[in-house]
């Protein structure tokens, strides 16, 4: 790292611009809240921006000042300046998502602000372990068996001094220092994704840019295309993704995941640390982020057809107009052509294929059930118990939130209650709070709590709920 090298990634690096980033608090915040809490890969425009607007307008309950643009002035300035990646997939509305820069700055952030103990036993077992599977993988035959053999006296020596009844768990200490090293391994793979979209993205604009420029024939233009994309599979980066997708995609795989996440949510000491679902979710958002990758992918195959229906329907055109020509050069000379001229020769045995030559349609097979009787009989049930549940109707409660967005464009869920006393207890604000995540123009800010006060009308009872402050929009 020389000083020009420096310089430049003073000057041009998306990650270290965003450090410096004129709104760094608020994009900072609101890309972790949106991305990474909620283990959200992309959003809508138009979810992300009413989102936005509600994260501003809490900002600016606390008297926070300085955001008054609107916030879809706010995604189009950061998609501009590289920290968003705005995109069409299927729908006329755009998308967006983190760029693997900003990936990359989230990253370095939630290092420099670790909570947690630094597992330095663990990262070292993981190196070693690392270091004897290099080892193990590269030595000969003989050598490879002297290993196994040395691995299966050691594990023939635990299981005897288990069964002699020597047995020592693992320290809790050691179970949070493992657990939170899968858990930062499992954000750095799902980070590490970006970029390898971000290669593929590069090649499908490279091959559209190339399609648009060249004077190229169809044959030698998609030869140089399938060049270019056989060469970043056969990279490094190429063939462990496609080592990864197998691997992920094995059924077995999958489910040996889902038991051993079950079995680690069975252990008291990592349930008693564990704040996020990132482990948790791993398998869906590495297939997730896996089939973006391969949608990359699609979307150069896709470019391909197009070109080469375009080109086909240019090479059609000109043998019509050639043709044409022909058939015009024909009439004007036809009095000076000599009919017993042969025009064309076919080498060897011509075998013309007619219509009629194909076999007929047989319609499929209809499978006939036989015949049953059903008998007649008597059902009988307490249906008393149906009559005393307790119930709440939802749609009362969201009669409740449009009565009061009528006068107002906000209303907050302290507000709410207020004006429409709970009736049912915790159910009611339960009820609330399903209205809020279930509806994308509701913002709900985990970050920060408020207190309801809730009466038992039975009992006369008082209770004090806490709740993330919910802000409903009209």
């Amino acid at each position: 790292m020389n000083y020009e090298k420096a310089l430049s990634l003073y000057k041009n690096d998306k990650t270290l611009q965003l450090l410096r980033a004129e709104h760094f608090p608020l994009l900072v915040s609101f890309f972790h809240l949106m991305f990474k809490q909620q283990d959200r890969i992309s959003y809508l425009q138009t979810e992300l921006q009413s989102i936005l607007g509600d994260y501003i307008f809490s900002l600016q309950r606390l008297g926070i000042e300085d955001y008054q643009k609107a916030p879809v002035d706010y995604l189009q300035k950061w998609a501009d300046q590289g920290y968003l990646r705005r995109y069409y997939e299927r729908a006329d509305e755009p998308m967006y998502e983190l760029s693997p820069a900003t990936e990359n700055a989230l990253k370095w952030l939630e290092d420099l602000n670790k909570q947690q103990f630094v597992g330095t036993h663990s990262r070292l077992i993981q190196f070693f372990d690392l270091l004897q599977r290099i080892v193990n993988t590269t030595s000969g035959p003989y050598e490879r068996i002297q290993q196994l053999q040395e691995e299966r006296r050691k594990i023939d020596q635990e299981i005897e001094q288990i069964r002699q009844g020597n047995y020592t768990k693992p320290s809790d200490t050691q179970l949070k220092e493992n657990y939170f090293l899968a858990e930062e391994t499992a954000k750095r793979l799902l980070s590490d994704f970006r970029q390898v979209e971000e290669n593929f993205r590069e090649l499908d604009s490279q091959t559209r840019q190339t399609i648009i420029k060249s004077n190229l024939a169809k044959a030698d233009l998609l030869d140089n295309v399938f060049q270019q994309q056989d060469f970043l599979w056969n990279t490094d980066q190429g063939k462990s993704f496609k080592a990864f997708w197998e691997f992920l995609m094995s059924e077995q795989m999958q489910e040996e995941l889902e038991e051993l996440l079950d079995k680690i949510n069975a252990i008291p000491a990592i349930v008693e640390i564990k704040k996020e679902q990132t482990v948790d979710r791993i398998k869906t958002n590495l297939v997730d982020a896996g089939d973006k990758v391969n949608r990359s992918n699609d979307g150069l195959i896709e470019q391909l057809r197009k070109f080469v229906e375009q080109k086909n329907l240019s090479e059609s055109r000109h043998i019509l107009q050639s043709i044409e020509e022909m058939e015009s050069l024909l009439l004007e000379h036809k009095e000076t052509l000599d009919q017993q001229v042969a025009w064309m020769e076919i080498d060897e045995v011509f075998k013309p294929s007619f219509t009629m030559d194909r076999p007929l349609f047989n319609p499929p097979v209809k499978v006939a059930f036989a015949a049953t009787e059903i008998a007649d009989g008597v059902a009988t049930a307490d249906t008393d118990l149906l009559f005393e549940q307790f119930y709440v109707d939802v749609e009362v409660l969201r009669n409740h939130v449009k009565t009061l967005l009528k006068s107002r464009s906000q209303v907050a869920l302290s507000e709410l209650l207020n004006h429409y006393k709970p009736t049912k207890g915790v159910a009611e604000i339960l009820g609330y709070m399903q209205i809020a995540t279930n509806e994308g123009k509701h913002f709900v800010n985990r970050d920060q709590f408020e207190y309801h006060i809730i009466e038992n009308k039975s009992t006369g009872k008082t209770y004090r709920m806490q709740t993330p402050i919910i802000i409903f929009n009209r």
